[in-house]
């Protein structure tokens, strides 16, 4: 052991204690900022809020996941900052039914505006809402049970194929050969929220897919609405509502689980989040589903973004947002959520008309809204500084007023497109927090006639085997966009025998959108299997429906083949 110091050597000792612990300080404070240095290649994420459910995790995923993945994300991450994003980590479950909710067909409003329960009355005469549905075989050409069920339904509306336990052994039939088919449900009416379900194929999720098409020639409610028959989840943002003189807002929640649902709802309009009685705690029981009138907890709003979240049981949810100018119908859309808060956002099959005819129809007492323009909500409690880029089909275009702007923290940001030329665009936002984007587009015929808009949501990065379902009764085609570099895509139709055809490629060049008509060679699929290779590459399906000023927007949904895990998320 080192000798007792003396007395008098204490007073130099302290001296050069504080030194070194100067030193280390300095020394602490270089390498922070040399680690801050080497990130500013890429945005720093801060002020972001999670609110909501501690873990979100996909419908049918036991509750003792919850530990599970506590554990892991701790062992696999650092802890985050005061209020920064945890990455999901990928969490091994058990094989569970595909679930998909089909939105109900769209009803007129009957109350009045300030109530939030609402009353609905007959639409028209000429209205229909179908839906398409497809399931997937395994390798040797066996279908899964599948089923399509109206919510809370006790006997099937229509069943796809039996149960069977040789479902999914993912080898080939008896005879030894590899049979991939499917199984297609074309234009299905539905008159309440149907649900798709489909048993698992062995160890993986089924793939399967469904969408729904509404269409009416005449009414209030005269347009074109699609949707993608959605996966239930229990966080979710949905942008583009209006609630302001004329426009009518309608959120429909549905719960397709067998576990009660708690649901919290969050409004952020242009000014800021709005405070609204009624908005958090509503209860869902199993089978059960709910619509509340916008305008009945944020009047006013002409940019309204809802953040949906729940406890308990997963959920689906859509808005059901419809335009009336005077006597003239404007328009409906159903608005879906899109690949949620983030700070990279892609938003594709952005639709501009040709100017001449645009502005003639914006120049109407009433018709300012009637044009594209990009959305930008901001949920945490910092400010976002924005870079948009927008890519045309003939590459990179200039944004009126140029492309980095700011947005208020809590609020939503608008962005006017109507400017540009005639075309199909993309916008690509990069935020130094997270940030959640949608895109408004108008379609129309002329000056006195009725229009029509969609809203485009964001959408993933696409990867392997994703379905995109072509909704029935209507046109279609596909936009993608590679902003960072090359990519290609790969497209195998289905038709509606359940017939997979011969892969075609198509090539995406850096910083353009390309758009796919899905008929192209003879063909009339009922959905197309797109497969991404390359650079990040982004997609949507723009919906038409011949001369008709009539427009909707779907985005492609996630890839599920082979699927044998779940995000996990870990917040507060």
């Amino acid at each position: 052991m080192a000798d007792k110091p003396h007395e008098e050597q204490r007073p130099v000792e302290g001296r050069q204690a504080r030194k070194a612990a100067k030193a280390a300080e300095k020394a602490k404070a270089a390498r922070e900022a040399a680690r801050d240095k080497a990130a500013n290649t890429a945005p720093k994420a801060r002020g972001t809020q999670r609110k909501g459910p501690l873990l979100g995790v996909a419908a049918g995923v036991g509750i003792v996941l919850v530990g599970a993945g506590a554990v892991v994300a701790g062992s696999l991450v650092p802890p985050p900052g005061g209020a920064a994003d945890v990455e999901p980590i990928a969490a091994a479950v058990p094989a569970g039914d595909f679930t998909a909710v089909c939105p109900e067909p769209l009803k007129l409003l009957d109350s009045a505006a300030d109530e939030v329960d609402p009353e609905f009355s007959p639409v028209s005469r000429t209205a229909e809402t179908r839906a398409r549905a497809v399931v997937f075989s395994d390798l040797g050409g066996t279908i899964p049970g599948s089923v399509l069920n109206e919510l809370g339904a006790d006997s099937p509306l229509l069943r796809i194929a039996e149960s069977t336990d040789e479902a999914g052994t993912g080898g080939s039939n008896e005879a030894g050969e590899t049979r991939l088919v499917a199984e297609v449900v074309s234009g299905q009416e539905i008159q309440a929220p149907t649900v798709l379900s489909v048993e698992p194929m062995g160890e993986q999720h089924s793939r399967a897919g469904a969408a729904m098409s509404y269409t009416a020639e005449d009414g209030d409610l005269r347009g074109l609405a699609a949707a993608n028959c959605l996966r239930p989840s229990n966080d979710f943002w949905l942008l583009g509502a209006s609630t302001t003189v004329g426009a009518s807002s309608v959120l429909n929640l549905y719960n397709a689980s067998e576990t009660p649902a708690t649901v919290d709802l969050e409004l952020l309009g242009a000014e800021g989040p709005i405070q609204a009685v009624g908005s958090r705690g509503l209860l869902l029981a199993p089978g059960e589903s709910r619509s509340l009138v916008l305008a009945g907890l944020a009047a006013g709003q002409e940019s309204l973004a809802v953040h949906v979240s729940s406890s308990g049981g997963a959920v689906a949810g859509t808005i059901q947002q419809s335009v009336l100018r005077g006597l003239t119908p404007g328009g409906v859309e159903l608005l879906q959520p899109g690949s949620g808060p983030g700070l990279r956002q892609v938003v594709t099959g952005i639709e501009v008309q040709d100017e001449k005819l645009a502005r003639g129809i914006r120049s109407q007492n009433g018709y300012e809204n009637a044009a594209p323009s990009l959305e930008v909500v901001v949920p945490g409690a910092g400010d976002a500084r924005l870079e948009v880029r927008l890519f045309g089909p003939r590459g990179q275009v200039e944004l009126p007023g140029g492309g980095v702007l700011t947005a208020a923290a809590g609020s939503v940001l608008s962005i006017p497109l109507d400017s540009l030329p005639a075309g199909t665009y993309s916008a690509d936002i990069s935020s130094d927090v997270s940030v959640a984007a949608a895109a408004r587009v108008s379609r129309g015929t002329g000056e006195g006639d009725p229009v029509d808009f969609g809203w485009a949501p964001s959408s993933v990065r696409l990867g392997s085997d994703h379905l995109a379902i072509v909704p029935p009764g209507v046109s279609s085609k596909l936009s993608f966009t590679a902003p960072d570099g090359e990519a290609e895509i790969s497209l195998r139709p289905v038709d509606r025998s359940g017939k997979i055809g011969a892969a075609r490629t198509v090539a995406i060049p850096a910083g353009r959108t390309v758009t796919v008509n899905p008929k192209d060679g003879g063909q009339d699929p009922a959905a197309m299997l797109v497969s991404a290779t390359g650079e990040a590459v982004y997609g949507s399906q723009v919906v038409y429906n011949g001369g008709q000023p009539n427009i909707s927007v779907l985005p492609i949904p996630p890839g599920a083949q082979g699927q044998q895990s779940v995000p996990v998320f870990i917040g507060y």
